[in-house]
């Protein structure tokens, strides 16, 4: 009894969007697929799969990344399922939404070409797909509510990195300027960011100290916060 009922409910269709975030020219970028495939050929899309009978959202959502990124053990989080009905003129298809974080000189480079692909700013974005403008803009503001609470946002950024960098990121990902100093005093309270002995000479002769995140003061300040 309780198979039949399951066997008389209507079938949809389940895909994973991934929203992919990179950081480059100090801005908050969005990884894009141009489709190749009706609907909406030509247009721009993120990255999309469909879910398989044996498969989980989350292994969905990996395998896709994997694929349009060449990368594994990606910080990924899942943000919301769309499902309004008429979403995909084509069939009732339910999309659940993830975003990752991805430092963009370890994607690899020659996916760009097999997938259509292009790292574009999110301030001017092209026309998407459906309701994927929306997905952007709701996994923007539920990233900046992680970044609050966990630094997440350093997994766009090279091990090694400068306090200019870091306040460029945390800007482009909060859609707003920070006062330098104010921002060295933060930055210097949250003691897991180090300085190291390094510099980067790559903006000027006389370089700038080159800083790293250390995972153990961090649990130590975590715990401190608690």
């Amino acid at each position: 009894m309780e198979q039949q009922y399951y066997n008389e409910q209507k079938k949809f269709l389940i895909v994973t969007d991934c929203v992919i975030f990179g950081f480059q020219q100090d801005e908050l970028n969005v990884l894009l697929v141009k489709r190749d495939l009706e609907p909406a050929k030509g247009t721009w899309s993120l990255p999309t799969a469909f879910v398989e009978e044996n498969e989980s959202l989350d292994n969905t959502a990996k395998r896709a990344l994997a694929a349009q990124t060449g990368l594994e053990d990606i910080y990924m989080e899942q943000v919301k399922c769309f499902g309004d009905v008429d979403r995909d003129p084509y069939a009732r298809v339910l999309s659940v939404v993830y975003y990752a974080l991805v430092n963009v000189k370890d994607y690899d480079e020659t996916l760009s070409q097999r997938n259509n692909a292009e790292w574009m700013p999110v301030n001017s974005l092209p026309e998407l797909l459906f309701d994927q403008k929306e997905m952007i803009d709701t996994a923007i503001t539920r990233m900046r509510y992680r970044t609050m609470a966990k630094p997440i946002g350093l997994k766009m950024l090279p091990p090694l990195f400068t306090m200019t960098q870091l306040r460029k990121l945390v800007e482009a990902i909060n859609g707003k300027p920070r006062d330098k100093r104010n921002f060295r005093k933060v930055v210097d309270e949250a003691f897991y960011i180090e300085k190291t002995d390094l510099i980067d000479k790559t903006t000027s002769k006389r370089g700038a100290a080159l800083y790293r995140f250390n995972p153990k003061l961090y649990e130590q300040y975590r715990k401190n916060k608690l």
